[in-house]
This record gives C-alpha cells, sequence and structure tokens, in this order.
C-alpha cells in the first residue's frame, strides 16, 4: 500500500494528501513531538478547533493542520481554509497508531512554540498573581488559568507542577486554548519569593483554620500573590516566611474543603470587587 494518497478536497477545488501510515514521515514528525519532553520544545500539538483558533488569536504560528478521515464526512472545520498552512488528512488507523493510548482528536495543529512566559513577564502588570504550590492536576491547573484570564489576573505560577513546558498537550486543551492568553509561568519557591518580595506583591495563601475570611482581601490595597496548594498537602512550608495574610473560605460543616480552582476562582473575584 502506498504512503499517501491525493484526495480531493471538500473544501473546493485544491487536492489535499491523505496520510494513511504512521510511518509517513509528517507522522513520525507529529510522533515525535508528542514524545519529547524537553522543557524548551521547539513545536508542539494543538487539539481540536476551538484550542487551535485561540491559539491562532494569540500569534501562534501553526505549521500543518491535519483532519482524519472519519471528520471528512462532517465537513472540513472552519479553520481549514487558513491561508498557507497546509492542510493533510489522516486516516483513522495512521490516527490510532499515531497518538496510540493518548487522547485521539478529530482535528490537530502542528504549531511552532513560542517563547515561554517568564515572571518577569508579570512585572508592572495590573492584576493579581496566582501561584500554584505543588498543584499537579492538570486539569485543575487548567480551570486556574481559564479563571485567571476571565478575571484578569497577570498571569499563574507554576510550583512543583511536574510539568516540564507549559505546551504540554494535556493543559492547553484544559485551559481551553488559555495558556496562550495569560502568562503561565515554571519556576522553583526562590525564584517566585524573590520575584513576590522585588515587585512589592503581598502574599496571600488561603487555609481552613485561618481566623480572618476570605472577605477580608478587599482590604488589601495594590496586587497581591494568592497562593494555593494542592488539597492533599495545602501550601508548603516555603511560604510560611513570606505569606501577609491568611485567609478562609467560610464553608458549611458538610464540606471539608473546595476544589483548588473553585478557591482560586473565589479569591480572584474578591480581590477584584474591592
Amino acid at each position: 500500500m502506498a504512503e499517501t494518497t491525493i484526495t480531493r478536497d471538500r473544501r473546493g477545488s485544491a487536492e489535499v494528501e491523505t496520510l494513511d501510515r504512521a510511518g509517513h514521515p509528517r507522522l513520525r514528525r507529529i510522533a515525535d513531538v508528542l514524545r519529547s519532553r524537553s522543557r524548551r520544545p521547539t513545536m508542539f500539538v494543538i487539539d481540536d478547533e476551538e484550542n487551535i483558533a485561540q491559539a491562532i488569536r494569540c500569534g501562534i504560528e501553526l505549521e500543518s493542520l491535519y483532519v482524519t478521515e472519519s471528520t471528512i464526512g462532517e465537513g472540513f472545520p472552519s479553520l481549514a481554509h487558513l491561508g498557507d498552512v497546509p492542510v493533510y488528512i489522516v486516516t483513522d488507523a495512521a490516527a490510532r497508531a499515531l497518538f496510540g493510548k493518548e487522547r485521539r482528536t478529530r482535528f490537530f495543529a502542528l504549531a511552532h512554540a513560542p517563547k515561554p512566559p517568564v515572571l518577569r513577564d508579570l512585572s508592572g502588570a495590573e492584576g493579581d498573581v496566582i501561584v500554584l504550590d505543588g498543584v499537579q492536576l492538570v486539569g485543575n491547573i487548567g480551570a486556574i488559568t481559564r479563571t485567571a484570564c476571565a478575571l484578569g489576573a497577570a498571569g499563574v505560577v507554576l510550583i512543583g507542577s511536574g510539568l516540564l513546558s507549559t505546551l504540554d498537550r494535556r493543559l492547553v486543551r484544559a485551559s481551553r486554548g488559555l495558556v496562550f492568553a495569560t502568562p503561565v509561568v515554571i519556576a522553583s519557591h526562590a525564584q517566585c519569593e524573590a520575584f513576590l518580595k522585588q515587585e512589592g506583591i503581598a502574599v496571600v495563601t488561603l487555609s481552613a483554620d485561618a481566623t480572618e475570611p476570605l472577605s477580608r482581601v478587599r482590604t488589601l490595597p495594590g496586587r497581591v500573590a494568592i497562593v494555593l496548594g494542592s488539597e492533599r498537602a495545602g501550601v508548603s512550608a516555603e511560604f510560611d516566611t513570606v505569606t501577609t495574610k491568611r485567609y478562609a473560605i467560610p464553608m458549611t460543616e458538610d464540606a471539608e474543603s473546595l476544589n483548588v480552582s473553585v478557591a482560586a476562582a473565589i479569591a480572584l473575584y474578591e480581590h477584584r470587587s474591592r
């Protein structure tokens, strides 16, 4: 069987190459990108039309677009007309071989990696900073990134997340592509603390045993860094010496804790409402 065939594009008169074997050079290249554990990737994969559209709005440059064979009957995604970005059809069998046990998608893109955000990108911004201390569930990180973007936060800092790059395919999906709109920075405790001290940003932590209600955060002037730990371990001891205020979210006795993404949203909104 030939590795590629040429199929008439359902969008119009252009012809589109169909990739019908995982061994095709283009699919091998995508497989290499998916396997990469680089901290500074040069290319990355974006899934789903909504996330690709968001990436484009944020200036991400696409190298190529891919549509799975079973999607063609539903019509080409609206993004498939993009300028000079080449579009390829991937047979379902080739897609299964490409993604293996990872989540398969009907529409994906290979994109050029932007320069990774750094702490100084948060300098001088108006919004608060969310610091996730040991939060490792990518779904929570993605949800918090979406909330940070919606509520005007300057950015999100990840400490001990286990992520090598914020271009991680799972995070792009979980954030609905908003990881490209809001700076998400991977840093160490020491780097984060030094930055907050340099910027004069007050550090706020949430704790169930804190004596002040979170509503008091509205009295704090200027920007704050809202530090949230994992539900299991909470905020690490490294932040004890730099914490300005500790607050609790009042809850009924029936609830022991809130999901970290919910807590982040409430804290951001409370301070924003001052």
